[in-house]
């Protein structure tokens, strides 16, 4: 009994510290560090697709990949399933225009609107806070298979906003993908990327 207590401790510990790592690398010099107080600077319109992209510090390309142009605020904010994501994706025109609108109505609720020639088409809530010059969104996901770091593992990943010194949008998401056998780590990967946002 003992030992089933202490290994479930141990499982337990590195599922917490294995989770997904906020940083800073690519878009640190970027990033306007903003107060409490004045975090509603975060309202407004942007841009539907990103205008750049930030992997690390000296990156020797941080544009764009053809295959990454299709990753719209939206999506990218809502952290939503393959199948929600495609639905959206069908009912959306490619000759309209669209645009995403963010509110902060108080300081833990955020409103995200989706608007297509203007005119609204989609609305979400999402619950955050405010953390060392940005807010962090309340939509975190963690999914564990099999009996974590014995034979299994976790994916897990979150997501926070932030304004670049120019008033664009940054979203910053990191993700952490990682199994073991028999509490010998195994394969998996972590990364942190951000994209940008044209403020309209």
């Amino acid at each position: 009994m003992k030992r089933l207590i202490v290994l479930s401790v141990i499982i337990l510990s590195m599922i917490m510290f294995s989770c997904a790592t906020f940083s800073k690398n690519g878009f640190r010099k970027k990033v306007d560090k903003l107060e409490e107080t004045d975090i509603t600077k975060i309202n407004g319109d942007y841009s539907f697709y990103p205008l750049k992209r930030y992997i690390r510090d000296k990156s020797p390309n941080n544009d764009i990949p053809d295959s990454l142009r299709s990753n719209n605020a939206y999506d990218f904010l809502m952290n939503e399933n393959y199948q929600k994501r495609k639905e959206f994706d069908s009912l959306r025109k490619p000759e309209n225009k669209y645009q995403v609108r963010l509110n902060l109505i108080d300081k833990k609720n955020l409103k995200i609107e989706v608007l297509e020639n203007l005119v609204k088409i989609k609305d979400t809530l999402l619950k955050g806070k405010y953390k060392k010059g940005m807010f962090y969104l309340d939509n975190k996901f963690l999914e564990c298979h099999g009996v974590p770091y014995i034979f299994g593992g976790c994916n897990n990943n979150k997501r926070r906003i932030g304004l670049t010194k120019n008033g664009n949008l940054l979203v910053n998401e990191a993700i952490d993908n990682s199994g073991a056998l028999l509490l010998i780590i195994g394969a998996g990967y972590s990364y942190n990327i951000t994209y940008e946002y044209e403020r309209n």
